[in-house]
């Protein structure tokens, strides 16, 4: 009796099968005017090249793809093409085509073994790639492994000083992990066979030279500090060893002046809607918050005049880091009036004749609550709530704020005030209106969530419309709470380079306030909250 013999599929087959997977799985894909969208879209892209049009979604998903992966760049195109209509697939295809490219660059060559060698997270990652491509390239998200950040760098064009593919230097820089200790033979395997291959072992910035180099420093510790700048009176055996990724935090107060006006004559008038601006500096060799005096002006700030005063403090800032590389992280903590400012659009540069966005520069910008911060009733249920969060992560509850119709404004508070209190899974809302002050109930949602300790507001800065609410449900189903802040920047990302297109549109005005009691509150003098005011 002849027996069966199963089908084999090759690495490239299964990485395409699991392309066709995600598109099926896409929400915005799954109705015959998404998909309309999404195949003008890619044909965009593709120069007009089309497909005939096929009877089922997954047969088209099926001959898109495999269209895609015969044209030059047709895979990237598709990764364009449905992020732009399913956002939340970008961080599942991206990664998918990069491995192409890389198999493709590596000729096929096998390479299971050093992907299991690579599938741990690196906490230096980051660190380790800035070093590396001299800050010209930031790692995605999505490369939260050394085996993603392998792949996303294999095929790019080798940096000055090297002729070395900058996946085949990352190699040799995590040989030097005292975590990767046991895969050193694999990783140098690896770059000894191209290198003898392509011939780049003797060549000024070769295998040999770069090999040689690093060994003489000892360990990826010792690489970092004999390149990085060394502040004024900090030796290098003060850095802390838990500062290890080389990034600059930098923390900026928006406060309201509440000193009265000079006397009109009759009475006391209070200054209304003018801020104080100050900030404080936490640097990647240094535990302690710094205060630099560069552009902290001496008057209270029109709330008009913030942005532009906000982007004089960035600049003068930014010419005291010329001698740095690390990645900027803004924090701003806002008051209840101002979590709806658009902040991370407001521009660098006011003087420009077009928009230049604060996350072009600063991808990572993060908004906290000025007054959960400064209230000290608040912090005891914000961190209670955080702490079942992080217990169990998979245990994230999100409560969707959707009064009822004819009920009113103080009904739907007082029994949304009574669910919030008795799910205590619940660790981020979902607001039904923006929290301005002409909004009951966009504002009192978010007092609710403030006094029962919610950490994570969620909620669209001009109307939060069911299409927003499927957009949200979108991100959260592809990677869960803890994802979402990573989505909401790619999107906005890509909202600013794509037009106007109506997921982008969407996603352009979403508000996510992140209070993470942990990082803000914990530390002593040196957590954010000594400088905002929650703590002694």
């Amino acid at each position: 009796m002849p027996q069966r013999q199963s089908v084999v599929l090759s690495p490239r087959e299964r990485i395409l099968r699991e392309v066709v997977r995600v598109l099926a799985e896409a929400a915005a894909l799954r109705d015959s005017q998404g998909r309309l969208q999404w195949r003008r879209e890619l044909f965009e892209l593709l120069d007009g090249d089309e497909w005939a049009e096929f009877a089922t979604a997954q047969q088209e998903f099926v001959e898109a793809t495999r269209f895609c992966a015969r044209q030059v760049g047709g895979l990237d195109a598709l990764v364009e093409a449905t992020s732009l209509v399913a956002p939340a697939t970008r961080h599942r295809l991206a990664p998918l085509a990069e491995e192409v490219h890389a198999m493709d660059f590596y000729g096929g060559r096998d390479w299971e073994p050093l992907r299991s060698a690579l599938q741990v997270p690196v906490h230096e990652l980051n660190a380790t790639v800035a070093l590396i491509m001299g800050d010209r390239i930031r790692l995605p998200a999505y490369c939260d492994t050394a085996w993603r950040a392998f792949v996303h760098l294999s095929g790019r064009s080798a940096q000055p000083g090297t002729v070395l593919s900058p996946g085949m230097v990352l190699l040799e820089h995590l040989a030097l992990h005292a975590d990767l200790a046991s895969s050193v033979g694999e990783f140098y395997a690896w770059n000894d066979h191209f290198a003898e291959m392509w011939e780049l072992n003797d060549l000024e910035g070769g295998l040999r030279e770069l090999r040689e180099s690093l060994s003489a420093q000892g360990s990826l510790a010792d690489v970092f500090h004999s390149r990085a700048p060394r502040p004024a009176g900090l030796s290098l055996e003060k850095v802390p060893a838990s500062a290890t990724r080389p990034v600059i935090r930098m923390y900026i107060k928006l406060a309201p002046d509440l000193a009265p006006a000079e006397s009109s004559g009759r009475r006391n008038v209070r200054r209304g809607h003018r801020y104080w601006i100050s900030s404080r500096v936490r640097y990647a060799e240094s535990a302690g918050l710094h205060h630099e005096d560069e552009g902290e002006g001496l008057e209270p700030v029109p709330r008009s005049q913030l942005p532009a005063a906000v982007a004089k403090l960035l600049t003068r800032m930014a010419t005291l880091w010329r001698d740095r590389a690390e990645d900027v992280v803004l924090e701003f903590f806002l008051p209840t009036e101002l979590l709806n400012e658009p902040v991370e659009w407001w521009d660098r540069d006011p003087t420009r004749p077009y928009p230049n966005p604060l996350f072009s520069k600063y991808p990572e910008i993060f908004l906290h609550s000025l007054e959960r911060l400064q209230r000290r009733d608040l912090h005891h249920g914000w961190r209670l709530r955080w702490a079942r969060w992080k217990s169990d992560p998979d245990s994230a509850g999100v409560h969707w704020c959707e009064p009822e119709e004819g009920r009113s404004i103080g009904d739907h508070l007082q029994f949304l005030d009574a669910q919030i209190g008795q799910q205590d899974d619940v660790v981020a809302m979902v607001l039904s209106e923006p929290p301005l002050p002409r909004n009951a109930a966009g504002v009192g949602e978010l007092r609710i969530g403030l006094d029962l300790g919610v950490p994570v507001f969620i909620h669209h800065r001009e109307s939060v419309t069911e299409e927003f609410r499927s957009v949200v449900r979108e991100g959260l189903a592809e990677g869960g709470l803890a994802k979402l802040p990573t989505y909401a920047r790619q999107w906005k990302g890509s909202s600013a380079t794509r037009g106007s297109s109506v997921p982008n549109a969407l996603v352009r005005h979403m508000s996510l306030i992140w209070d993470d009691p942990e990082h803000l509150l914990d530390g002593g003098a040196s957590a954010p909250a000594s400088f905002v005011g929650g703590i002694e």
